[in-house]
């Protein structure tokens, strides 16, 4: 049986684009079965404000020290300092369970690719730059569009759901959080493996073998 592994996200999760090095590693190396549940952890509105963007930003220099992942200027200047766009990843998760209903096995590609338009495209997550995200992956852009402005259909917010039961049954606070399926259970893995591509590989292998 392949290995199986969850991952609990939020694409405007840093901390998430992040752990993206180690969680690509583990795909190449392993390839196992993924399920990829968006928490919906940030899909409220929260106003920026100068202290917040200061903030992210000492989080992403933390974030970049400790595992390589570029925070580009264009992010700082155009995404922390639009302080009239609150902070939501509700278009950025919905956006991504449409495009990964499409694509499932596609669907750590379609979280970086979500992640790099923030980071390092420096674009906010608008309908016109996610609906242009969608095409580069060979979704019809009118179906798309009109899911996202629509907004969350029952299954999705299931799948949030889903997301948010085992976060609470395994005891996690936050994310990136991965679980291994062992047997008939599943365990979290230790958080700070998520940003040590050699160490996570090693520990997944030991934990399976």
């Amino acid at each position: 049986m392949p290995l199986q592994l969850t991952l609990l996200f939020d694409p405007l999760c840093g901390w998430c684009y992040g752990a993206h090095p180690a969680l690509a590693a583990v795909d190449a190396e392993l390839a196992p079965d993924w399920q990829l549940l968006p928490t919906a952890l940030f899909a409220h509105p929260e106003p920026m404000s100068r202290e917040s963007a200061d903030y992210f930003w000492q989080n992403d220099q933390r974030i970049a020290a400790l595992t390589g992942q570029p925070f580009s200027t264009a992010y700082r200047e155009q995404v922390l300092d639009d302080l009239a766009t609150p902070f939501d990843s509700s278009a950025a998760t919905l956006a991504w369970q449409l495009i990964a209903t499409e694509k499932p096995r596609q669907g750590l590609a379609i979280l970086h690719a979500i992640q790099k338009l923030r980071y390092v495209n420096g674009l906010q997550h608008s309908p016109t730059a996610l609906s242009a995200l969608a095409a580069s992956f060979g979704i019809d852009q009118a179906t798309f569009d009109a899911a996202l402005a629509q907004g969350p259909a029952p299954a999705q917010l299931a799948e949030r759901e889903a997301a948010q039961g085992l976060m609470r049954q395994h005891g996690l606070r936050g994310v990136p959080s991965l679980l291994v399926r062992l047997g008939d259970a599943s365990q979290p893995i230790d958080g700070r493996l998520l940003y040590d591509p050699a160490a996570l590989l090693d520990a997944l292998r030991r934990l399976t073998h």
